[in-house]
C-alpha cells in the first residue's frame, strides 16, 4: 500500500506514557482450519464481536482516549531488521500481541533468492525472536506475515506470484523445522495479506489491476496459512484531491472493500484479518471518517468470520489523511467500537 517511507515511520519510537488495565492474555489460540467463534450477545452493550481490536503504532498514544488497551498492534519490518525492539518489548509486555510483517524491500532480493536459502540466517533470526516474545509475555500466539501486500505494484520487480509462493513456503518451512510455528508446538500463526482487490472477481477487478495476478495466484495452500487478511481504505478521492475540494468521491462501504476476501476466505475454511483498514480525514466534512468507522463497527459485528481488525492510524501520501489522532468524532466512534469488539490478545 503507499508509501513505503510512511508505513515504517510507525516503527519509530513512540512513548508510551498511560496506565491502562491489561487484557487478559489467553493461551488458546484458534485452531488453525476454523473461523474465530461467533459473535455473541451481552447484556445491555447488545451484540458483541470476539475480533481484535487495534491498529498501527500511532493509535497507541490513544488509548486513553480510547477507554482500553489495544489487543493486537500492526508492525511493520524489512528483511534484516530484528524483531526485538523498545516498541515491540512496551506493547507486548502490556498484553497485546501482534500482527508483524517481514518485507522485502522493492530494489531486493529477490523472491526466488529467498526461496533459495540465501537469506535464511536473517528470516529465522526475525521469526525466532517473534516466537520467544510471545514466550516471554504469555502470549498465546503472534501474528507473522512474509511480504505483506505481495500484489502491490512496488513488489512486482521480486518475482512472479509463483515465486512469492516458493518463498513465503520456504520460510515457513524454515519455521516448521525449528518448532516456531503452531503446527509444530511453537506460537506463530500465518497471515496472507493482499490489497483487497487481489480477492475479487475478474469481472469486478480494476482493468490496471488485472496483471498483478489474482489471490489464488499468492495463495500457499492452506497448510501454510492461518488466517486471509486484506488492506483496503475509504479514500473519498484523497490520493487526487487537493486540500479545497474533499472530498472528491463518495464514501464506499466496508462490505464493498471487504466482501469479497470473506466470500474467498470462507471457501478455505480460514477467519480474516482486516490488517489494515481506514478512512480519509476531511476538514471540510469532519464527519465522513466517524462515519465510516460507525460502518465498520456494524461490518465487524455482522460478521463474525472477521477475527481481528487493526485501523491503519496514519498520515497516508499525497492528500490522504488518515490518522484519528487529534479528531474527537472518530476517535469518539473508535472508543464505540472498541467496546464491542472484545477479543483477547491471541485469543
Amino acid at each position: 500500500m503507499k508509501l513505503r517511507v510512511v508505513k515504517y515511520a510507525a516503527f519509530l519510537a513512540i512513548p508510551i506514557a498511560f496506565a491502562i488495565p491489561s487484557i487478559p492474555a489467553s493461551a488458546r489460540p484458534f485452531p488453525a482450519a476454523r473461523p474465530f467463534p461467533a459473535a455473541q450477545a451481552s447484556g445491555a452493550a447488545g451484540v458483541t464481536s470476539n475480533a481484535l481490536f487495534g491498529g498501527t503504532l500511532p493509535l497507541v498514544t490513544e488509548q486513553g482516549a480510547l477507554g482500553r488497551k489495544l489487543a493486537i498492534i500492526r508492525l511493520y519490518y524489512n528483511l534484516g531488521q530484528q524483531f526485538t525492539t523498545r516498541n515491540t518489548q512496551r506493547v507486548m509486555s502490556a498484553g497485546s500481541t501482534v500482527l508483524a510483517s517481514l518485507d522485502v524491500p522493492p530494489n531486493g532480493p529477490s523472491y526466488a533468492s529467498i526461496a533459495a536459502g540465501r537469506y535464511d540466517k536473517p528470516v529465522l533470526t526475525w521469526l525466532t525472536q517473534a516466537e520467544q516474545a510471545a514466550v516471554t509475555y504469555d502470549l498465546g500466539a503472534v501474528y507473522v506475515s512474509f511480504q505483506h501486500e505481495a500484489d502491490g505494484v512496488r513488489q512486482q520487480g521480486l518475482g512472479t506470484p509463483a515465486q512469492f509462493v516458493a518463498a513465503w513456503d520456504h520460510v515457513h518451512a524454515l519455521a516448521a523445522r525449528a518448532n516456531l510455528n503452531y503446527s509444530t508446538g511453537g506460537r506463530l500463526r500465518w497471515v496472507l495479506i493482499l490489497e483487497h482487490y487481489a480477492y475479487f472477481p475478474v469481472n469486478q477487478r480494476p482493468h490496471w489491476s488485472l496483471k498483478l495476478g489474482l489471490a489464488a495466484n499468492y495463495w500457499p495452500g492452506s497448510a501454510n496459512v492461518d488466517v486471509v487478511a486484506a488492506d483496503g481504505y475509504n479514500r473519498g478521492g484523497c490520493r487526487t484531491a487537493s486540500l479545497t475540494n474533499w472530498p472528491t468521491q463518495p464514501s464506499v462501504t466496508p462490505g464493498s472493500l471487504f466482501g469479497p476476501v470473506l466470500t474467498w476466505a470462507r471457501a478455505q475454511g480460514k477467519p480474516v484479518f482486516l490488517a489494515e483498514w481506514a478512512s480519509a480525514f476531511y476538514p471540510a466534512d469532519p464527519t465522513f471518517q466517524s462515519n465510516y468507522i460507525a460502518q465498520m463497527q456494524a461490518y465487524v459485528l455482522a460478521n463474525p468470520q472477521i477475527a481481528a481488525v487493526m485501523y491503519w492510524d496514519q498520515r497516508g501520501n499525497l492528500a490522504c489523511r488518515f490518522s484519528v489522532n487529534g479528531n474527537p468524532l472518530s476517535i469518539t466512534a473508535l472508543t464505540a467500537m472498541g467496546r464491542v469488539v472484545l477479543g483477547h490478545p491471541a485469543s
